[in-house]
């Protein structure tokens, strides 16, 4: 998209929905500034670590060096009941009491076996000790540690949230190894070494509410890949994530955090919700809701979540018709909207074309539609089904 755009630096490119930081990323790899504006704390965290590139890899691998003497220095504290580390002796703490004073709260003991979830505590016990490193160092530590969370855990995604009755063990330390050791390889690449100063932003907040932290007329494009209705929550997406870095420790933290989101799923669709009004005069929206209605009656369909699938749509639409007003202020004139988004058939096996209605929409807001690509056929886990992904350009 950077190609066909043309970008070049100099520009600013702005992602609404920049999750862990992908447009960002290619962004700054040419040379050009970027803004990204993300709902969840955890991704958040993930793009803005990403994006610092003034950490130096030999630091990095230095400090690792550190890390692993003394996480192994520590080991014969913990009595790990299990033979490799089945060292012994009076006044040793046992796995279980060291896991159950250090444990996060809300952290359900599925997740993750319990001498696995013993060695992430310790590995967190030894950074956290650590007084001498610089805090990009420090951050991308952390960073690395929050992300071999799900690699060495039991929760598994296909597509929803679950946890897997095998129990998988884990050599944590390894694993986080490995994981610090790519970042420093990464940081040695030459794109890096010549753009570690160019600026990227990434700021927490609501993508219907850009024009409130973005400059009218500042941004040169917009590229992203926002949520589609599909019914996935993407809170549970990083549960994990966001509990074990203490950025959700309550069901009202999560309820915070899901309030700033798109509406994308029956589980973050609250009562005062109204946005759907906004594209009312829609029609074809309206025929898919009907059509989902319909299939609803003849389903006898009665649960809770069901009846708010035509909510949910609307909803989503609706959320979207405010992201594209607010690009429409922070837009320079003439400038492109670039959206990947996929079709979906989550709600009865209702087919909805969300880059055409999404014109639609845009078209609303004060968009012309500009171009439509099918970028990929890809096939739902659950059904087996081909479904449009594609790219989606406004002016």
């Amino acid at each position: 998209m950077f190609d066909q755009l043309r970008l070049e630096p100099g520009s600013v490119v702005l992602d609404p929905f920049t999750g862990s930081g992908t447009t960002q990323v290619a962004a700054k790899s040419r040379g050009i500034s970027s803004i990204g504006v993300e709902a969840n704390d955890y991704f958040h965290f993930a793009a803005s670590t990403k994006l610092r590139w003034n950490p130096k890899p030999q630091e990095l691998e230095k400090t690792l060096e550190e890390i692993s003497n003394r996480y192994r220095r520590r080991l014969p504290g913990i009595r790990w009941g299990d033979s490799k580390f089945d060292v012994r002796g009076r006044g040793r703490e046992t796995l279980s009491s060291f896991v159950k004073k250090n444990r996060p709260d809300m952290f359900d003991p599925r997740y993750m076996s319990e001498r696995t979830l013993g060695q992430f505590l310790l590995l967190r016990k030894v950074l956290e000790s650590l007084s001498e490193p610089s805090r990009p160092v420090r951050q991308v530590l952390e960073f690395a540690l929050s992300a071999i969370l799900v690699p060495c855990s039991n929760v598994r995604y296909g597509p929803g949230f679950g946890i897997s009755k095998k129990v998988r063990e884990v050599e944590v330390l390894e694993v986080f190894r490995d994981k610090v050791l790519r970042i420093a390889a990464d940081l040695r690449q030459p794109e890096i070494s010549a753009n570690r100063k160019v600026e990227s932003q990434v700021i927490l907040g609501d993508a219907r509410h850009l024009s409130s932290s973005i400059e009218s007329n500042s941004i040169d494009a917009m590229i992203t890949s926002p949520p589609y209705p599909g019914d996935h929550e993407y809170t549970k997406h990083s549960r994990i994530e966001l509990i074990w870095c203490k950025m959700a420790n309550s069901k009202s933290e999560f309820r915070t955090i899901k309030k700033r989101m798109l509406r994308g799923s029956t589980t973050n669709v609250y009562r005062e919700d109204s946005l759907g009004e906004l594209v009312s005069s829609i029609s074809s929206i309206r025929e898919v809701t009907s059509e989902v209605d319909a299939r609803l009656k003849a389903d006898g369909a009665s649960s809770g979540f069901e009846k708010l699938y035509t909510k949910l749509i609307w909803e989503y639409f609706g959320g979207m018709y405010l992201v594209f007003r607010e690009a429409k202020k922070v837009l320079k004139p003439g400038a492109p909207f670039s959206l990947l988004v996929s079709d979906s058939h989550a709600f009865k096996m209702v087919h909805i074309a969300t880059a055409d209605l999404l014109s639609e929409v845009a078209g609303l807001a004060g968009f012309a539609h500009s171009d439509q690509t099918v970028w990929q056929l890809k096939t739902t886990t659950s059904h087996g089904y081909s479904l449009a992904e594609s790219i989606l350009t406004v002016r």
